[in-house]
């Protein structure tokens, strides 16, 4: 516990803490003032299961939608397209040339298969 001797650690802890108390207050005061100030008044249509549209106490061998599938493939490759972006606009004065286009060139890549997607008529719910 020598550590804890040093006098900036100790306030960097505390800070820690007081961040982590408020954290936990804020928390309890959104979420009983959410369910003390709202009329709670679910219907059976609320409280049933939600399972992509389907309903959730029919037969087992239901025909299953693929644009469900399709949709989630497509916001998870877009969520990693996020994922590769923002360390790179946040190090983008650090890169040379090749940083930058090796990047525009995988934007490029990505909005040409979002197009793509959008001809084919993926995203339309028929």
């Amino acid at each position: 516990m020598q550590f804890l001797e040093n006098s900036s650690v100790k306030n960097e802890y505390l800070t820690l803490l007081f961040y982590l108390v408020f954290a936990v207050f804020l928390t309890v005061l959104i979420i009983g003032l959410s369910y003390f100030l709202v009329r709670q008044n679910p219907d059976s249509e609320k409280l049933s299961a939600y399972e992509c549209g389907f309903e959730p106490y029919e037969d087992t061998r239901h025909v299953f939608d693929i644009k469900f599938c399709v949709i989630g493939i497509l916001f998870l490759i877009f969520d990693i397209e996020i994922m590769f972006l923002v360390p790179w606009c946040i190090s983008i004065s650090k890169l040379d040339i090749l940083g930058f286009w090796s990047m525009i060139d995988f934007l490029v890549e990505l909005g040409i298969g979002f197009f793509y997607v959008w001809y084919v008529g993926a995203l339309d719910w028929d």
